[in-house]
Parts: structure tokens; sequence; C-alpha cells
């Protein structure tokens, strides 16, 4: 009996103060969302597998919770939420010529043991920006990650940002195969230089094209700078075009007057395919996990027969509080205004009461009258209610 009150590794109860203020931030959240035109939508927990397989760029097969449907369909619980919303916008939005605009939250799904501490079931929330491959659209949902670490409560934080097509260009005029590709992408990552050099060291490449893979794990920091040192080394057309989206994404976040949240990282890489231009992640102090992770992915949505560009994020919403914990930033949340307090025989004068009440916009609960007023007192105080109303009281 006592195991049935415990939860399985990788997920826990979120209940009493900790959950009001998740709901308010959440609150908050959304609001934002609707302020930017987002309009939401609600994907299925559970899709096809093939929603989610290697093609589509989102997460190992065994990392996914899988089972089977009464036709021996394979069905997976949610581990990311873009490929689905992907799949919504192709089947809701397919002659729609205008730009989508789509937002959502709700719990994703990772069955990973190398997830060290962090939880399998988290919650998400973000927004997807469909039918726009301009470096605005690009801004604008970078503006939006700002504003939503804003009104959370966040004063100190940093939005790294990263582009893939820099590297991917750098990749293709060294002509190297996917799966020095994918070593190279981990090293440069993780800003290991002597695994890029040991790396490449066999390779024949022309010095300039070596110089230029080492340089990668340095170039982060100062977005000025950073521009800077990418022209000197970019190589080719599509390293140069990258280059110059970055510095018009970042003209506009100054229209903004975001930008002094904004850093490049041009040694940011990912691991999920679909990504096709910029993508960038959200730091703060207290945790070394990302808050928010997202970028471009011009061609994810192509695979459900919609050609739309498209760029997005995603809110970790648990990390997120995790960090506003551990940096001591309360969150304001909506109090109980009173509780009714009824001796045994007023039941019908305090429904009255609190009805009244409530049609006022008041929020009240009722209790009956037991023990000592003291008892009350204390049960207000430890629950944050200011008013105490007794009914029936003689």
């Amino acid at each position: 009996m006592i195991q049935l009150l415990h939860t399985p590794e990788g997920v826990r109860d979120s209940y009493g103060a900790e959950q009001a203020a998740k709901a308010e931030i959440l609150g908050r959240i959304r609001r934002l969302f609707s302020l930017y035109g987002y309009q939401a939508i609600q994907p299925p927990t559970y899709e096809y597998f093939d929603i989610f397989n290697a093609e589509r760029g989102t997460i190992p097969s065994r990392e996914m919770y899988k089972f089977f449907d009464h036709e021996g369909e394979t069905l997976v619980l949610r581990p990311d939420f873009t490929p689905s919303i992907a799949r919504c916008a192709a089947k809701y939005f397919m002659h729609e010529e205008y730009p989508i605009r789509l937002c959502y939250d709700g719990n994703t799904f990772i069955n990973s043991s190398s997830l060290q501490g962090r939880l399998k079931e988290s919650t998400q929330a973000g927004v997807e920006f469909i039918g726009d491959n301009s470096p605005a659209s690009d801004a604008e949902v970078l503006a939006l990650t700002v504003d939503c670490l804003l009104a959370s409560g966040f004063k100190d934080f940093l939005v790294e940002v990263g582009q893939v097509d820099f590297f991917k260009g750098l990749v293709d005029e060294a002509g190297l195969d996917d799966d020095v590709r994918q070593r190279l992408c981990g090293l440069i990552e993780s800003k290991n230089y002597f695994g890029v050099d040991e790396l490449l060291f066999d390779m024949q490449l022309p010095d300039g094209l070596k110089d230029a893979f080492l340089k990668l794990p340095d170039l982060f920091g100062d977005p000025n700078d950073i521009l800077r040192s990418a022209r000197d080394i970019a190589r080719n057309q599509t390293m140069s075009a990258a280059v110059d989206r970055l510095e018009l994404i970042y003209d506009r976040m100054k229209d903004y007057g975001k930008e002094k949240y904004i850093s490049f990282d041009l040694g940011m890489l990912s691991s999920r395919m679909y990504y096709t231009g910029i993508i960038f992640q959200a730091y703060t102090y207290g945790t070394g996990d990302s808050i928010v992770a997202g970028g471009r992915y011009d061609n994810l949505i192509g695979q459900f027969g919609k050609d739309a560009p498209s760029v997005g994020f995603g809110i970790n919403v648990d990390i997120l509080m995790a960090a506003l914990m551990r940096q001591r930033l309360n969150v304001d949340v909506p109090v109980q205004d009173a509780v009714i307090v009824y001796d045994i025989g007023a039941e019908t004068e305090a429904i009255k009461k609190a009805e009244e009440l409530r049609g006022k916009g008041k929020s009240v609960s009722l209790i009956p009258y037991k023990d000592t007023e003291k008892h009350v007192e204390k049960y207000a105080q430890e629950h944050g209610i200011p008013e105490i109303i007794y009914v029936g009281r003689s």
C-alpha cells in the first residue's frame, strides 16, 4: 500500500504553492503569446510513431515511450511538440497563404536514463511561426522569448543564437560525410578543441579550412565581434548568407529594444536534424540547462505536404520554475479572498453568502466550524487567506 503513494522514476506531483506559481507563470506566458497574435492549438498527447521518426529529426526511437493500439499500429507519447504542430499545420492550414502563428502548452515525455535528474515528463509552452522565411520572423520569436523570460520575473539571462547553415556551408566545402559531420558537430558543441583537431588531423583539408573548423568553438559572445570574425572565415555563399541573415536579425532586435539580451554562438549546433537556419537557447543563473530552445525549420512541414518555412521555440516550464526558485524570485499568485466558517445548521446562510461574494468576483471557500477560532485562524494563515467570515455563530 505504501508503494501506491509514490510516483515512478522521472515523474513527480506538483501541488499547493508550487503548482499555483507554475499556473501563474503559464498564464503570463499565454497572455504574451496572445499579445503577439498567436492562436492556441492542442495536438493529442500521443501520435503515430512515424510523426517522430528519424527523418523528422526528433529524438532517438529508444528514448520514446511507445505502445500499440488495437490495430497493431505503433503509437508514441509526444517527445517534442514541433512535429505535431507541423502535422496540424499541413492538415488544417494547407491552403492558407498568409503566415500562421500557433501556440501551445502541455507535457512532453522522454524515456532517457541519461537525463541526470531531469524529469521524463515535463511541461512545455511554445510557439510556431509558420509560412514566413524572413529575418523579421526570426527576430519576432527571439523578442517573444525575451518577453516571456522578463514576464516570468528574470532580470539576468541571455539568449544565445547560432546559425546551422554556417556550419553546413563549412561541412559542404570540406566534403565531409554524415558520420564525420555528426562527430564533428558533437565536438564543436562541447567546445572540444583538441577533439576537433584530432578528428581533422588525418583529413586532407586545406589549412584555411581546417583552421575555420578550429575557430568555430570560439565564435561566441558579443554579436558585433562575432559577425566580424565570421565574415573573415566565411568561405562560400552559404556561409556568407548565414552571416548576412544574423546581421539583419540583430538589427531587428535593436528595433524591439531587446538586443542586450542577445549573444551569438556559431559553435552552437543541434542534434535535431530539422533545423535549417538560426537555432537558439536561453540561459539564466541557477540551472545548467537551457530554459528555452528553438530555431528555424524550413523543410519539416514539407514532409507533411505543405511547403512552409517556419521558426519557433519551446519553453521548459519545469526548468524555468526551478531557476526562479534558486534565484529566490517570488511569483505573486492570486490568493483566496475569504473563507466562510459556518456552524452546523447554518449551511443555507453560508452558501448564500458565498454565492453573493462569488458574484462580486471574490474567491471563497466554505468549511464547517470545529475546535476553536484559534484553529480557524491558523488554517487561514497557513493558506494565505486574509479574511474569515463566520456564519451562524451566536
